[in-house]
């Protein structure tokens, strides 16, 4: 079950109690400090199906991303149970950069 809140700082913040994969889009927003809205795409009973979906995610967007910077491409992760995600961020990896 996907679940929304906010943390003490009063952001929002999504989170599921299975695996679930997130899918981070670039906002348009400032080329050289990105920010990215986080919606969750899927959510699964294991790591090995989330990640099976993460590729497919990913792989439905590549050729939009090529034409991109490094630095305001999507990003797709996969998240464990319970963990809490911003739902208005920075980059996740920064060895993307």
């Amino acid at each position: 079950m996907i679940r929304e809140s906010k943390n003490h700082k009063n952001a929002r913040m999504l989170s599921s109690d299975r695996w679930h994969v997130l899918r981070a889009r670039w906002t348009g927003e400032s080329k050289t400090d990105p920010l990215y809205r986080r919606t969750i795409e899927s959510e699964h009973e294991d790591r090995d199906s989330a990640l099976t979906a993460a590729r497919a995610v990913a792989a439905g967007f590549h050729v939009e991303m090529d034409s991109r910077t490094r630095e305001t491409r999507d990003q797709v992760l996969v998240r464990r149970p319970g963990y809490k995600s911003l739902e208005l961020a920075r980059r996740t990896s920064p060895h993307l950069k």
